[in-house]
């Protein structure tokens, strides 16, 4: 039998074991957790890169055409029947209109009209003619202009079969009782409506004269028994003509030296040129465009929209958010210098009083924004208020204090994570970009990166 022995019985507590992936995924979690509570925090900035473009500056608006214009009134009472259709030329002498006293003449054309009305060849060409000349401006965009076209032809076959009807009947006899014919005793440019303006000339015209909403137009084609005294046509007298076009201040200003401007004007292929004059009446301005040709193009329009083609400016383009002014100081180009290992001027010498009352002088570089022949635009930063200048090779000097300052328009370049301040000069400007130039000094080139929002920094900010 065996001995039973005693045995020692050691009793191990459980150590808990530590999983890595865990740890390692905690830790992770805490970081991303950090930096999205960071990110939630800290400022977002936009960055623009800079492209080149181009920006239209033409001048466009609706003018008021002002012609040499007379109102032809009647010294009879009477049915009228025109010879003459809105805006064709008539001679001196020549047949405008007849005027039917009894009413007879009336009935004739009616009767003649209901037989049917063969036009000839001089009427079917200038039906024609209208055709070919709606063609030529039509744009599938503008297809409303169909029906308007219909009406304006149809208007015109019925004048030009009443006038065959009437020199028919002339041609035959026994109508001389009936009625007389008129002549015009100048020659011109025929239309049959009145607005008030026939007698408007450019000086008098003023910003209310655009008030489309108070414009009143009569016709003069009534289509019933004139008056005695009353007015039956417009002659226009001259192929001279005007174009009054409101400007802006600005717009005043750009076109104030020039003598003749390029214009384009609606239905007109090609570009027209004409004269300029500025007129200011009280606090507005206008554009006085004198025109030689076109005049019976219009003859029947009193607002025409026209565009003053300007030259189209080119440059680097950049929004007009990222844009800010800067005061800088104004240091005498004289007073900068090169530094002792450099040969570039890019140095101020500065006095210096140290604590032990000695003086000496040492070199700073400052932010240059901008140089002329006769200043250096430097950041005011840079310098201490006290800060004397020290002209090389010469006894001049001059107090930071007394030099001038002077505002400079820019933007913040951020290519190397810092905002820094660019000068910029504009060449154009609309409501959200301005075209500046390129190959400015100090200025900025394509692909350069700027703030967005100049608001929402500082200079020398870091840009994370």
């Amino acid at each position: 039998m065996r001995e039973n022995r005693n045995q020692k019985v050691i009793k191990f507590h459980n150590v808990p074991t530590v999983n890595i992936g865990i740890v390692i995924f905690s830790l992770i979690f805490v970081f991303l957790g950090v930096q999205i509570v960071r990110s939630l925090n800290q400022k977002h900035y936009s960055v623009y890169e800079v492209q080149k473009n181009y920006m239209d500056t033409n001048i466009s608006g609706t003018a008021i055409a002002l012609r040499q214009e007379s109102l032809i009134a009647t010294d009879q009472s009477g049915y009228i029947n025109y010879y003459i259709r809105n805006g064709q030329k008539v001679g001196k002498n020549a047949t405008v209109y007849t005027l039917d006293t009894t009413g007879s003449l009336t009935d004739l054309i009616a009767e003649a009209s209901t037989d049917g009305v063969s036009l000839n060849s001089a009427g079917y060409a200038e039906i024609q003619s209208s055709i070919n000349a709606f063609q030529n401006y039509f744009s599938d965009t503008n297809f409303s202009d169909v029906y308007e076209f219909k009406y304006d032809l149809e208007s015109q076959v019925l004048d030009i079969a009443n006038t065959q009807v009437i020199n028919e009947l002339a041609s035959a006899g026994g109508t001389a009782s009936a009625f007389s014919q008129v002549m015009s005793t100048e020659s011109g440019i025929v239309t049959f409506y009145q607005d008030g303006y026939e007698a408007k000339q450019a000086t008098d015209v003023q910003d209310s004269d655009f008030d489309m909403n108070s414009y009143n137009r009569t016709s003069l084609k009534t289509g019933e028994i004139v008056q005695a005294g009353s007015y039956v046509y417009k002659l226009i007298t001259s192929e001279i003509w005007n174009l009054v076009l409101p400007l802006t201040k600005e717009d005043a200003e750009r076109l104030q030296e020039d003598t003749r401007v390029t214009l384009m004007m609606p239905n007109i292929a090609h570009e027209v040129y004409g004269d300029i004059q500025i007129i200011q009446n009280g606090d507005n301005y206008f554009a006085n465009i004198t025109l030689d040709k076109l005049m019976v193009n219009y003859c029947d329009e009193r607002y025409i929209p026209i565009e003053i083609v300007m030259t189209k400016q080119e440059g680097l383009n950049i929004p007009n958010s990222a844009i800010v002014e800067k005061q800088v100081l104004k240091i005498p180009i004289g007073y900068l210098t090169a530094g002792s290992n450099s040969d570039q001027n890019i140095f101020f010498n500065v006095r210096v009083l140290d604590e032990n009352g000695n003086l000496s002088v040492t070199q700073v570089a400052p932010d240059i924004y901008y140089k002329d022949e006769s200043f250096c635009y430097v950041d005011p930063n840079d310098f201490e208020t006290n800060d004397i200048l020290v002209k090389t090779d010469s006894d001049d000097t001059m107090a930071i204090s007394d030099m001038g300052r002077t505002d400079l328009t820019g933007v913040y370049n951020v290519n190397r994570g810092m905002a820094m301040f660019n000068r910029i000069v504009i060449l154009s400007s609309d409501d959200d970009f301005s075209i500046i130039e390129e190959g400015v000094p100090y200025s900025l080139t394509m692909y350069d990166r700027i703030i967005l929002d100049a608001s929402m920094v500082e200079e020398n900010q870091i840009i994370q």
